[in-house]
């Protein structure tokens, strides 16, 4: 491994230990990127189908240090059952941005309309209701 090599890894791992997984994980595809490895994007490309369809076990054993990941993971999410669940401690149940994409698609192949007029018509009633509830972006509690 060149010296270039190691001095990014080891970045990556210490900016990771501070900032958490998500950047210790951007360091190590960009610098696979660079190298043009297969087998290293077969396994990115694994990583993030895990991670949108919330495959939890699969993130871990994917991730070049599992039990890091799983340590990460469980700082914020320690029960068992979150390791089921369809959202992650970033963004909470309600605004996963993956779950939500989910949901959209489900809901455009049950009624049969293009994902884009869901997205549009949606916008469109989320909208008129922001404006219908004063149009104020912070409300009182």
């Amino acid at each position: 491994m060149r010296a270039s090599a190691t001095v990014a890894t080891s970045s990556a791992m210490i900016i990771g230990a501070l900032f958490g997984f998500g950047l210790i994980r951007f360091e190590l595809v960009w610098g696979r990127a660079r190298s043009r490895d297969q087998s290293a994007q077969l396994q990115d490309n694994a990583l993030s189908k895990a991670r949108f369809e919330f495959r939890w076990e699969d993130q871990f054993n994917l991730a070049l240090d599992p039990e890091l990941a799983r340590e990460y993971h469980d700082e914020t999410l320690p029960q068992e059952g979150a390791k089921l669940a369809h959202f992650c401690s970033m963004c909470g149940p309600h605004f996963c941005s993956m779950k939500i994409t989910q949901e959209v698609r489900e809901y455009a192949a049950q009624k049969q309309i293009d994902e884009l007029v869901v997205l549009e018509t949606g916008m469109r009633e989320k909208a008129e209701e922001f404006k219908q509830a004063g149009a104020e972006i912070y409300n009182k509690a």
